[in-house]
């Protein structure tokens, strides 16, 4: 039996690279030109957007542009569906696709309201404060059985918030499970 995985201590190959600060990771790259990218994100759950106001940010030297959705035009399209259904017979699967900046409403916290591009990182991150935006925070689901009751915050297109679901039929777990 071999101990190349158990018992013995793994040479590993990269160990000296990061140890002696010679690895070298995503940020570390520096092209000709390259331009940096920050993300404005929500701060609160669920909110109806009524103001987003970059013209601050885009007067901020180094910055070369900030975005809103309504600036995306036809490329503010949900993205691909990231989890597919899973190949249930009977299955009721909502998708929910992610999509690039919110526009109208937020739906939660996180989500990427604005897109600043500029010279550098620090620049994009400084410039996120240069930026004004009002939210009517709206009631948020935070409860699993709350937020399938009727009358709670509907997700898009009105589907609920049930992602996905399935019955059993003909099942007796009533009997299997007394209380």
């Amino acid at each position: 039996m071999s101990t190349r995985t158990f018992g013995e201590p793994i040479k590993r190959n990269e160990d000296r690279r990061l140890l002696t600060g010679q690895a070298l990771f995503i940020d570390d790259v520096e092209l000709p030109g390259m331009l940096h990218a920050a993300f404005l994100r929500s701060q609160v759950a669920h909110a109806r957007i009524r103001k987003i106001d970059v013209s601050k940010a885009l007067q901020r030297p180094g910055v070369v542009a900030a975005y809103v959705a309504g600036d995306l035009g036809d490329y503010w399209q949900p993205g691909p569906i990231l989890v597919p259904p899973p190949p249930i017979e009977g299955i009721v699967f909502h998708e929910r696709n992610q999509v690039p900046l919110a526009k109208d409403k937020v739906r939660h916290v996180g989500e990427p309201l604005v897109i600043v591009i500029a010279e550098s990182r620090y620049i994009a991150e400084d410039a996120l404060d240069d930026i004004d935006v009002e939210l009517e925070q709206l009631p948020a689901v935070v409860d699993l059985e709350k937020g399938l009751r009727a009358g709670s915050a509907l997700g898009p297109a009105n589907q609920g918030q049930l992602c996905c679901g399935r019955g059993q039929g003909g099942s007796h777990h009533q009997a299997a499970f007394p209380v």
